[in-house]
């Protein structure tokens, strides 16, 4: 690490929490800074049918929100708490100023904040040294100062909850002001001028004193794909007189996503993360197959959700349902649920290749699987070796309906949180028999009975 970056690092450090907290109001744009005013009726009701189109999805399931409405509209008592909580988020969004990487406090290396920082967050100051570094590693033990207004990993993840809430809210409410505001929050984040981010994590995951940026920062953009579906969410909107991205825009943000997926695909950073063998690797495979499907590169995607099935199903996953690679963790039962989050998203990315167009019989990727005219790629039932995602899923909604048996507790990790395992579970419910994990579900519904999730898979 250059001098230089150890002086802004140890500067950011000694920045007071509450001084912090909050972006600087010279850098939020004032002009969105009010919620925008409600549709006229017209408007509305045209918005209202338009949203109902079948948008081009790359991880979340038109068919599945099509559920979603039609019960919304009879009047599920189920999803009404989640509809809700949905609703006060994109609200909030919509008084909030978008945000950019420009707006953190710290200049990263190159000495333009458009570049995205971050810090890794299990690093903390040596306490060997004067200065405090370099900063040694405590895995699982997370450091406050990873997170704040210093650095972009917090900003980009809130940044992306904003464009994912207010576009579905668009989508189930069909009213133009949240379409509206999640065009504002993508344009400013990435294609603003003033405000857009450089697309590519040369500074991600940073360390004081042993490296600039790291290739398993490229995790930081796991939650990629909710601008990519927000986006194909609020197209509609358009038509009916909302302020959304222009046609120019879209090729520009379609742009942004070729450039960093191209980043990702060749930077030594991108080539270090893809050589990682647990989540990190099942991570990096998730994100690239997104971006080439959102960019529409179908084949490159196929290709590398292929290769996935022995360079990280088979690596990650054993006979038993368990991930050795993840085990070994201080957290262990936080790593399966994280790591389903990208395995399953990959079982998603599969199906949408597949309904677009399974691989022919005679392709020599299909044997020993070929069974008629054409082969799927598809992950949910793929199997190598009595390895299995259906096996560490089903090990998953066991210890939901069981913690106790659950026999990996860590000192960090005395009992398993549960609440993560409930978007993996419903996405895979409706993936093998309808009420496969319906015990499970059932313990969860009570752990988190507002979650999202339940309206983004909803159950049979």
């Amino acid at each position: 690490m250059t001098p230089r970056l150890q002086h802004l690092m140890l500067l950011w450090l000694a920045c007071v929490a509450a001084a912090c907290a909050q972006v600087p109001t010279a850098l939020a744009p004032a002009s969105l800074s009010a919620a925008l005013p409600p549709s006229s009726p017209e408007a509305t009701a045209k918005a209202v049918q338009l949203a109902i189109a079948t948008p081009r999805l790359v991880t979340l399931d038109a068919a599945a929100l099509a559920v979603t409405r039609e019960r919304l509209q009879r009047g599920d008592a189920a999803l009404q708490g989640p509809l809700a909580a949905l609703l006060r988020r994109a609200d909030e969004a919509l008084r909030t100023p978008p945000r950019s990487v420009t707006h953190k406090t710290t200049v990263p290396p190159s000495g333009s904040k458009h570049d995205y920082m971050s810090m890794g967050p299990y690093w903390w100051p040596n306490p060997d040294t004067s200065n405090g570094l370099p900063y040694v590693q405590r895995d699982g033990r997370r450091n406050p100062q990873a997170t704040g207004n210093a650095l972009d990993s917090i900003r980009m993840q809130q940044m992306l909850a904003d464009a994912r809430d207010l576009a579905l809210a668009f989508h189930f409410k069909g009213e133009l002001r949240y379409a509206d505001k999640a065009a504002q929050v993508m344009r400013t984040w990435f294609l603003d001028p003033a405000t857009r981010m450089n697309p590519s994590l040369r500074y991600g995951q940073a360390v004081p004193g042993v490296a600039e940026g790291r290739g398993i920062g490229i995790i930081d953009t796991r939650d990629l794909w909710m601008a990519f579906d927000a986006l194909a969410l609020i197209a509609p909107a358009a038509s009916a007189g909302a302020a959304a991205l222009s046609d120019s825009e879209q090729r520009a943000l379609r742009q942004w996503f070729i450039d960093y997926a191209g980043w990702l695909d060749t930077s030594q950073l991108g080539r270090d993360e893809a050589a990682e063998r647990n989540n990190h690797g099942m991570f990096y495979d998730m994100q690239l197959a997104a971006l080439w499907l959102a960019t529409g590169q179908p084949e490159r995607a196929r290709q590398l959700l292929f290769d996935a099935r022995t360079r990280r199903f088979a690596v990650q996953f054993d006979a038993q349902g368990l991930m050795p690679l993840e085990l070994a963790r201080t957290r262990p039962f936080h790593y399966h649920t994280f790591t389903l989050e990208a395995a399953t998203r990959m079982a998603r990315h599969a199906d949408v290749l597949d309904a677009t167009a399974a691989l022919p019989a005679g392709d020599p990727r299909c044997a020993p699987l070929a069974t008629g005219p054409q082969c799927p790629l598809g992950l949910w039932r793929f199997e190598i070796d009595g390895k299995t995602l259906r096996k560490v899923l089903d090990r998953v909604a066991d210890v939901v309906v069981d913690p106790a048996s659950w026999s990996h507790a860590t000192r960090l990790e005395p009992q398993p949180l549960l609440e993560p395992a409930l978007p993996v579970l419903l996405m895979a419910q409706r993936a093998y028999a309808p009420h496969r994990y319906d015990a499970a579900l059932a313990v969860l519904r009570r752990a988190a009975p507002d979650h999202v999730a339940w309206l983004l898979w909803p159950q049979p």
